[in-house]
């Protein structure tokens, strides 16, 4: 709230706009006090009296006046001596309760014993004081604009938030109602369900009545905005990462999604509000809006601008239609200025402006881990002696994971045409505690799309079939709820670009408190703040404490992916799914990043499954490989087999594509695979590979041909 007072305060239109409505809003809420008489109160002999307040040597007089001309009510200031009266500040008047409570009888401003009426904008046709008229009704008009803006946001929130968070069937049905709320326009919609309604109504009827109409015919818009942006920032990687960690729907949405739209809020907000006062000034211009004894900014314009002569003879009649409109500018200004600070765009520009002399902004640090750089030959922390279950069926290492079969299908709208693409294709492979299974192929061969299956995290058009064993637990068999108590606790997911994975709106300590709290729902922020610094201690992050309060942003690259491994550590996982999670580093932080997994793995008997396209880089860290083309594996087993003595023809282009040492030097041509990669809609029946290699044969695209399984 600090810094955007400091951005309002220098910006001069917003800032009168915040003092100008804040000053409206206290005389509308202390109206008994600042208005002089009762909004109903009548003075018979003074219609359409002028303003009569004056200025003389004496100080402030309140002049009587004298009609001269009843057919034009054409008024004379009585010049006689004894017809003016002392203006008075916080004279006495009609008794009153302040705040519905508090007895009172004294008043902004009158004359001594209420000798004679104070106008000081002027009265209407019957006498009237239009001042004290204007501030009873800004009661009805703000109030009505608020509490209509109230409830049709929330209305949009929920149902525009719920559409395009869950889509399918929700988002359809959603949609349809709201467009036929938008079918009609929106003011014919107005008049007629008014016009459908007792015009006999009274007051406070009348006021409930046009604030739900209003409501409802306000939030179809608003709910579209909405769910257009949260359909698209549901796919971001800090969502996924929130759902992971098992955080509800609902919680999801309203603590993750509609925060990253809260520039769009508010200007919707600040926009929403002058226009629902306009729709009901609108509607009581019309006769259809608040009924008498209530008055309200319309029925004043409709009550007292009934002729233009009325205007030409009486101007001061034009002050409430001068409210309105310095409300409405008031708003559209302050929402002009709120929308430009939280536009991520404006950014840079708003810290240039907040930027103190001589003191330059924060910046990331860099990685300060000392770790060693692991070479191809250092030996993976796995004990003298073990091999991989896939090589040796007597390892007495236990299998945690297991999947068999595994089958992702995308259903893909091309034109108007619904098109399968298969994603992954009978995928099998088993991870035992405490191993590191590497994935590599190149983009497209359903790495990312097998394992992000493992948690169920897949989106709502892919199908999935095939068994995935946890522990002895088929995940498939599971619902979204149960998967809950999976995501996190026992499989954690580091994504390839870490700086999309974290709400960018939390700072480092609330992203960990939250995560703590899914297992510990009382702890304070003072526990999680230390559990959490003891984390970024044991990851690498230097001065930790300190760095609970930084944000995403003001952190590095290989910083924020060691926080993304410490959240997966808060909740104590067995299985980590590290995606890419080296491919935004560079060389020096890549290899600071493999030492910490193995350094991970040895301390907690961490299973690890990584991902990557860089064979040399999974060489490197892993106990076993699977390589994958075409949502196939190819060939599995250990990295100096899969490096030296590979079989499969897939295998050996990879490896042969390697740069070599020194080649640069050299007129040697580096390798590559040539063709293309075949479209995952309408793959080859067998050997995904087969279009593309040297080496294909009949029996390639065989359906039944298989991977081959090196040092079986």
């Amino acid at each position: 709230m600090k810094k955007i007072w400091q951005y309002i305060r220098k910006r001069p239109l917003a800032i009168t706009s915040l003092i100008f409505l804040a000053i409206v809003y206290f005389i509308m809420i202390f109206a008994e006090f600042f208005a002089p008489y009762e909004p109903n109160q009548s003075f018979e002999n003074n219609t359409y009296h002028p303003a009569n307040l004056q200025l003389t040597a004496k100080g402030l007089q309140v002049r009587e006046c004298r009609v001269i001309n009843k057919i034009n009510w054409k008024y004379a200031l009585v010049k006689d001596e004894g017809y003016t009266h002392d203006f008075q500040f916080f004279a006495k008047g009609t008794p009153y309760k302040l705040l519905g409570f508090i007895p009172c009888s004294r008043h902004l401003y009158g004359t001594k014993d209420n000798a004679y009426p104070v106008y000081l904008l002027g009265a209407d046709h019957l006498g009237r004081d239009l001042f004290s008229r204007i501030i009873y009704g800004s009661r009805i008009s703000l109030t009505i604009g608020f509490v209509a803006t109230a409830i049709s946001m929330m209305l949009a929130i929920m149902l525009g938030g719920f559409s395009g968070y869950f889509g399918g069937k929700t988002d359809w049905l959603i949609m349809r109602f709201a467009e036929f709320f938008m079918l009609v326009p929106s003011l014919y919609f107005i008049l007629f369900l008014r016009s459908l309604l007792n015009s006999r109504m009274d007051s406070g009827t009348s006021y409930m009545i046009i604030t739900l109409i209003l409501s409802l015919v306000g939030w179809p818009g608003s709910a579209r905005t909405i769910r257009g942006i949260v359909h698209s920032v549901k796919r971001e990687e800090f969502i996924i990462n929130s759902k992971l960690e098992g955080i509800p729907s609902l919680v999801v949405v309203f603590r993750h999604i509609i925060p990253q739209i809260s520039s769009l809020l508010i200007v919707s907000i600040t926009l929403s509000v002058p226009g629902f006062i306009m729709s009901e000034t609108t509607l009581s211009y019309l006769g259809l809006g608040i009924s008498d004894p209530a008055v309200s900014w319309g029925s004043l314009i409709n009550r007292d601008i009934s002729t233009l002569s009325n205007l030409r003879n009486f101007p001061w009649l034009l002050y409430p239609v001068l409210m309105l409109l310095l409300v409405t500018l008031a708003f559209n200004f302050l929402g002009d200025a709120l929308r430009d600070f939280y536009d991520p765009y404006n950014a840079i520009f708003r810290r240039k402006m907040f930027r103190k002399k001589g003191e330059s902004l924060p910046l990331a640090a860099d990685d300060k881990s000392s770790s060693a750089t692991p070479s191809a030959g250092t030996p993976r922390n796995a004990p003298e002696g073990t091999v991989s279950s896939s090589c040796n069926d007597t390892a007495e290492t236990s299998v945690l994971l297991s999947v068999q079969d595994l089958h992702v299908t995308f259903n893909v709208l091309r034109g108007t045409t619904w098109i399968p693409v298969y994603a992954a294709r009978g995928v099998s492979f088993d991870v035992q505690r405490g191993e590191i299974l590497g994935l590599v192929g190149e983009s497209g061969s359903g790495k990312s799309v097998s394992t992000t299956a493992i948690p169920g995290l897949l989106p709502a058009n892919a199908e999935c079939s095939g068994h995935i064993y946890y522990d002895g637990v088929d995940l498939m068999a599971l619902s979204q709820k149960e998967l809950r108590a999976y995501r996190g606790q026992k499989i954690a997911l580091i994504f390839q670009e870490p700086g999309r994975s974290y709400d960018p709106l939390q700072n480092v300590g609330s992203i960990f408190w939250e995560t703590f709290r899914i297992l510990e729902p009382k702890i304070t922020r003072e526990d999680s703040d230390k559990k959490a610094a003891e984390l970024l201690a044991q990851v690498g992050i230097p001065e930790p404490e300190s760095r609970l309060k930084s944000f995403p942003h003001q952190f590095s690259g290989g910083q924020l992916q060691r926080i993304g491994i410490a959240l997966a550590l808060a909740q104590n996982c067995e299985l980590l799914i590290a995606d890419e999670p080296t491919t935004a580093l560079d060389v020096t932080i890549q290899a600071q990043i493999i030492s910490l997994l193995l350094k991970l793995k040895q301390e907690r008997n961490l299973s690890i499954i990584f991902i990557s396209h860089n064979i040399n880089l999974v060489a490197q860290i892993s106990d076993r490989i699977a390589v994958m083309y075409g949502g196939k594996i190819m060939e599995s087993g250990t990295p100096e087999q899969i490096i030296k003595t590979p079989h499969h023809p897939y295998t050996k282009a990879l490896v042969s594509a390697l740069p070599e040492f020194g080649v640069h030097y050299t007129d040697k041509k580096m390798n590559s695979i040539p063709g293309r990669v075949s479209d995952p809609s309408c793959p080859p029946p067998g050997c995904p590979f087969a279009p593309r290699c040297g080496f294909a044969k009949e029996e390639c695209n065989q359906p039944d041909c298989g991977c081959y399984k090196t040092g079986e």
